[in-house]
């Protein structure tokens, strides 16, 4: 087993400015508030919980942890040493409380300062961090401090290989790498890791924290596209060698495969949720756009040690309401992969089943489990048919525009395969002029005109 966790975003100020928060708090939880991002005792207990769970569980070999630690604050209200300190905090506290279990942990975007704009090259946050880290990356430190990526062997798996990636270096916010072709060389590090893995015969897990498929539901895209073609490049001619991806940075529950346009090749990518239940709104010309309320997560996966296979994940979580309620984190399983979604395992071949249930309007009850559990969250949520073409299309198709097109489509059909017959059922009227109404249905909503006795 191993855990993978991600998008802590602890906010210092949650109980005094409250500068991560996108409304007002006037009294905040003490676990947290769906509008802001986490504060110490929500960090702390996610970090206890995986501890109690290993203990309880045992054979876990070790932990991903996908970045993003600082909380959702402008620049001007923070600086580099205030990172590097939130940072080291997170950092002691899971090494303290998951002592000899080492962690693979990769920088998010909001890791860097200024936010967003990881550098190609040797910088002050790659060196501090190289060295914070050490104790998990030992001989990997020199790699680190050169661009924020590294390589691990795997405990107990001796075929299997870790490469920590530094997506940040592809994400559509980072205005220092948007005009390099390869920035810090990751690109060719990557080919050169995975085909040495190739030539003998071991199994890669990828992770790190932007990922390259699309965001499900809302198709959004978080690779410059001047990176996505080369990295996607990358990964199809390896898929052969890779056993999962793993991303952080949605926030959000997914999955979905990357492959390439016949179906040839193909690996599958796993989204964890946060920790944080932070929800965005954003300001537009019509309006705020305003995220929903998630709980905060963390997920226990199993895999084959042997052969690197990914066979199940058990995704555990807290209601925040309840937490806050009760002044106590009652963490619990939300889901199992296996159970939730009726597969044998993780597998590629798995997840096709999974989105071949789903094409054209079919398997809503693992696309309504989908727009659920993107949320982390029991409470029933309502899918639209635009929701569930875009979890479909984008679980299958890593490209936007191809994403959308396929959406344009998957519409057309679930509407064209709807009743589109008018059934007009008319009221007898009387000599006098009484209206007569005509009631028809389309795609099951009633509709009602008005129509003279004259036009009888």
């Amino acid at each position: 087993r191993f855990w993978h966790v991600t998008d802590f975003h602890y906010d210092n100020t949650y109980f005094t400015d409250q500068l991560s928060c996108n409304d007002e708090v006037p009294e905040p939880g003490p676990y947290g508030d769906y509008w802001c991002d986490s504060p110490w005792k929500l960090v702390k207990s996610t970090v206890d919980f995986m501890a109690e769970t290993t203990r309880t569980v045992s054979d876990v070999d070790f932990i991903i942890w996908t970045g993003d630690t600082i909380a959702h604050i402008s620049d001007r209200d923070t600086s580099l040493e205030n990172n590097l300190e939130i940072l080291n905090n997170v950092t002691s506290a899971l090494d303290t409380a998951l002592s000899g279990i080492p962690v693979y942990a990769s920088l998010g975007n909001h890791d860097f300062y200024p936010s967003n704009q990881a550098e190609g090259k040797k910088s002050n946050v790659y060196r501090e961090v190289g060295n914070m880290w050490k104790s998990w990356i030992s001989n990997q430190v020199d790699r680190f401090e050169e661009g924020g990526f590294y390589s691990a062997p795997v405990p107990n798996a001796p075929k299997l290989r870790l490469l920590a990636l530094n997506t940040n270096l592809y994400y559509t916010s980072n205005k220092v790498t948007m005009q390099q072709k390869d920035p810090a060389g990751q690109l060719q590090w990557m080919e050169k890791h995975l085909g040495d893995a190739r030539a003998v015969g071991e199994k890669v897990i990828l992770t790190g924290h932007v990922p390259p498929g699309l965001l499900t539901p809302d198709l959004v895209d978080w690779f410059h596209k001047l990176h996505r073609s080369g990295f996607m490049k990358v990964l199809l001619h390896y898929a052969d060698v890779i056993a999962a991806t793993h991303f952080g940075h949605d926030h959000e529950d997914g999955f979905k495969i990357l492959q390439n346009s016949d179906g040839s090749k193909s690996l599958s990518q796993f989204t964890a949720p946060s920790v944080t239940p932070w929800r965005y709104r954003l300001k537009t010309p019509v309006g705020d756009d305003v995220g929903d309320p998630h709980n905060p997560g963390v997920r226990l996966i199993e895999y084959d040690r042997d052969t690197g296979a990914h066979l199940n994940y058990h995704q555990y979580f807290i209601n925040l309401t309840d937490t806050n309620t009760q002044n106590r984190a009652n963490w619990a399983k939300l889901y199992s992969f296996q159970e939730a979604y009726d597969v044998k395992d993780m597998s590629v071949g798995s997840i096709k089943t999974i989105f071949d249930r789903m094409k054209d309007g079919g398997g809503k009850k693992y696309s309504d489990q989908y727009c659920r559990f993107r949320l982390v969250s029991k409470k029933e949520k309502v899918c639209t048919d635009k929701m569930r073409g875009d979890i479909y299309c984008g679980g299958l198709l890593y490209d936007v525009k191809a994403a959308e097109a396929c959406v344009d489509q998957y519409l057309q059909r679930i509407n064209g395969a709807q009743a589109l017959a008018i059934h007009i059922f008319l009221v007898q009227g009387n000599a006098s002029g009484i209206p007569y109404y005509n009631y028809w249905t389309v795609r099951g909503t009633i509709i009602r005109q008005m129509t003279s006795s004259a036009a009888k």
